[in-house]
């Protein structure tokens, strides 16, 4: 980003000039929720910029959060907790009350490896600009959780988190529909925090995949060793 007072050259996140500075983009002070979202869903990459450039990040510790809910409840269908107890209103306490503090450390895990990455790239990238991001990203995935989960418990109960009998052998049509639209939302998200991760690293997109692989499957992977320690039998 060429500065139009001095015409020095400034990194695309910089909101001054490093020489005289002047302002060189607009400055964002707060992020609004609901056009964030719809911007994450119209302008990816271009919202993605806002976000990192905006001197207060809201929302992006509660997204986290709300986003380890769903990857919690994601890794008991995986693990079958249901066979392991007879409630299912023991899984969802459970998922509610761990989920936050598995996606709050997830994220935060995330966005500690890819700083790392960025000071490898000597990308200028601050943790915080890739913990904002990275948040708003899993905002597909939140929303899956709050409109489908409650369907599946309804669906299934608890047989959605068992293997004998299958919820699928149960309800065919109702499962394969609503794992398709989980599945589709995980997608997204992580479509998203391609583009968001590329957009801050500045990295090839060959790169850009590799290291979103390692981070997520080492977050994925250390979520599923906990939960699989405290659930018995797992």
């Amino acid at each position: 980003m060429t500065c139009a007072v001095c015409n020095t050259e400034n990194d695309r996140l910089a909101l001054t000039c490093k020489q005289c500075g002047g302002y060189l983009q607009t400055k964002v002070e707060n992020l609004d929720l609901f056009s964030t979202a719809w911007g994450i869903v119209e302008r990816p990459r271009v919202t993605c910029h806002a976000i990192a450039i905006a001197r207060h990040k809201n929302y992006a510790i509660v997204l986290s959060a709300a986003a380890g809910v769903a990857l919690v409840f994601f890794l008991f269908w995986f693990i079958k907790a249901g066979e392991y107890t007879d409630s299912l209103l023991n899984i969802i306490a459970a998922g509610i009350a761990t989920g936050p503090f598995v996606g709050i450390c997830a994220v935060l895990l995330c966005s500690l490896l890819l700083r790392l990455f960025a000071m490898l790239v000597a990308a200028p990238a601050s943790f915080w600009q890739i913990y904002a991001v990275t948040s708003y990203a899993l905002l597909p995935v939140t929303v899956s959780a709050i409109l489908f989960l409650p369907i599946e418990f309804m669906t299934f109960g608890l047989y959605l988190f068992m293997k004998n009998p299958s919820p699928y052998l149960l309800k065919p049509a109702s499962y394969v529909l609503l794992m398709g639209l989980d599945g589709l939302s995980a997608l997204w998200s992580a479509l998203l925090l391609l583009v968001a991760w590329q957009s801050l690293l500045r990295t090839s997109w060959v790169k850009t995949v590799f290291i979103s692989a390692a981070c997520v499957g080492g977050c994925a992977a250390g979520a599923y060793f906990i939960l699989a320690r405290i659930t018995p039998g797992a």
